[in-house]
């Protein structure tokens, strides 16, 4: 019997096994989940501000990002984090977005004002952290989140909303408020666990993940 509700080591192992046993590309389970939440929200607005980490979480947010553009949207493009240390497939959607001449800054303290102003007329997609961060949100990044609920219009949080622990539910130091929280999958407990002001409607959707 499958569970509902899962630990993020057991997302992880379900990540893990998808790739290597049953041999289906990381980038193709990538780009379901993208498709997945796109359709989710395509109709909700016309104007996406679209921040993301340089990891999957951040990849999803490009993709997402992509599909978006492609269906007429007005889009822009925050990266925050060490582009040196981009994912691999973060990397791929990175390039794909540069060949289509996508709106994209990278995320310093001088951009904030930027960020500020795209936020406050469009819905804000969150793709920073992913279920795996364990030590509390500090720096820029907090700053970042901050900004995010104070000045978006909306908000929807890409798998799990930033700064939320994704076992315990906690808010580790600061976390997106979310409208709506898009996750892939199954629901990871943390998520369940968390107060409803970090989670908002949770919505699960299908990846294309064996069990």
């Amino acid at each position: 019997m499958n569970k509902e509700v899962i630990s993020v080591e057991e997302m992880k192992e379900a990540d893990r096994r998808a790739i290597e046993h049953y041999k289906i590309p990381s980038i193709v389970l990538m780009e379901n989940a993208a498709l997945a939440f796109f359709h989710e929200v395509e109709e909700i607005s016309d104007k996406f501000t679209v921040v993301c980490s340089t990891g999957n979480n951040g990849g999803d947010g490009l993709a997402i990002a992509r599909h978006l553009m492609l269906k007429g949207k007005d889009v822009s493009v925050y990266i925050i984090g060490n582009m040196e240390k981009m994912s691999k497939d973060f990397k791929i959607n990175y390039d794909i977005l540069e060949r289509l001449k996508a709106s994209i800054k990278i995320l310093e303290k001088d951009k904030l004002k930027d960020l500020e102003e795209d936020l406050k007329d469009s819905m804000a997609i969150d793709s920073i952290f992913g279920t795996g961060l364990s030590r509390k949100v500090e720096g820029l990044y907090a700053q970042v989140i901050d900004t995010i609920n104070k000045f978006a219009k909306r908000i929807v949080a890409v798998d799990i909303a930033s700064g939320l622990n994704g076992d315990t539910g906690e808010v580790m130091g600061t976390c997106i408020e979310p409208e709506k929280t898009i996750t892939f999958h199954k629901l990871k407990r943390g998520i369940e666990l968390a107060d409803i002001k970090y989670k908002g409607e949770v919505c699960v959707k299908y990846i294309g993940v064996p069990d």
